[in-house]
This record gives C-alpha cells, sequence and structure tokens, in this order.
C-alpha cells in the first residue's frame, strides 16, 4: 500500500469522515493536541533546562523521573489526537510540505530527546556531560522546529 492510498483510505474511513463533518470534533480534537503538546512541552523544557545546569536546586535524577508519566500521557494524546485530525483532512496533510517538515522534525526530535530524557533518569551524578548538555540544547531546538512546522500546516 502506498502512502497515498493510506491517506486515502485515512480520509474515507469512519472517523475521517466524523471528523470532516463534524461541527465540533475538529475544535475538541485540536484543543486536546494543544493541551498534550503543553504538557509535553513543559516537561521537556524543564528537564532539558536542568540538563543545561538551570533549575539546579532539583535534582535531574528526581526531576526526570517525576515528570516521565506526564511526558508519557501527554504524547499519547498528542498522538491520538494528531491521527484524528490527520484523518480529518488526509489530502491536504498528504500534499503539505509543512505536514511532511513537521512528520520530519518530529522523528528528530524524539530521536534526540529520548536518550537526553532516560540518560537524565539513569545518570546519577548532578553534573552532567557536555553532550548530555548538547543534547539538551539540540532537544529544545528540535521540538522548537516541530511547533513551527505544525503551526505552518495551516498557512502553507
Amino acid at each position: 500500500m502506498s502512502l497515498l492510498a493510506l491517506f486515502q483510505w485515512l480520509s474515507h474511513s469512519a472517523v475521517g469522515v466524523y471528523m470532516q463533518q463534524s461541527q465540533w470534533a475538529f475544535a475538541v480534537v485540536e484543543t486536546t493536541h494543544l493541551l498534550g503538546l503543553a504538557a509535553l512541552g513543559g516537561s521537556l523544557i524543564v528537564v532539558s533546562l536542568r540538563a543545561l545546569g538551570l533549575l539546579a536546586r532539583i535534582a535531574s535524577r528526581q526531576l526526570a523521573r517525576e515528570l516521565l508519566p506526564i511526558a508519557i500521557l501527554s504524547f499519547v494524546a498528542i498522538a491520538v489526537s494528531g491521527v484524528l485530525m490527520v484523518s480529518g483532512e488526509a489530502l491536504k496533510c498528504y500534499y503539505s510540505p509543512a505536514f511532511r517538515a513537521k512528520m520530519a522534525a518530529l522523528a528528530i526530535a524524539l530521536i534526540i530527546s529520548l536518550p537526553v530524557y532516560f540518560e537524565q533518569i539513569r545518570h546519577r551524578d548532578e553534573r552532567l556531560p557536555w553532550w548530555h548538555r548538547v543534547g539538551a540544547a539540540l532537544s529544545l531546538l528540535s521540538w522548537l522546529s516541530v511547533g513551527i512546522a505544525g503551526r505552518a500546516i495551516g498557512f502553507l
């Protein structure tokens, strides 16, 4: 099955049709997506800032552990709501360069952020190695690019 066929199927699925025809579904799902983004972004920003040496009063290992459930739940909410939103405008997303940029940026952000996050949980020393700080900075930049590309979907 080609990627275009997958997007066409998604557009014509029961969920896709409902998202396209409902007066409120897209707004509710988008609100959920944005709330999940705020929770995930908040947890990742705090963990990354701690890795960069800021927020030094809080133990980095404890901070990352305590924020992990929020990060996981918010990512699940973002993923589910994202699929629902795409189903409502699947062909628009398929042809959108901004959507493709967002998916590429998302893949890069996950590849960078997951090791940074989990290494911070595993690391016992409060002084993190230089490469961890670089990873935290790259994580922040990559998630910013996901947000910018996501915002551009409505305009491009």
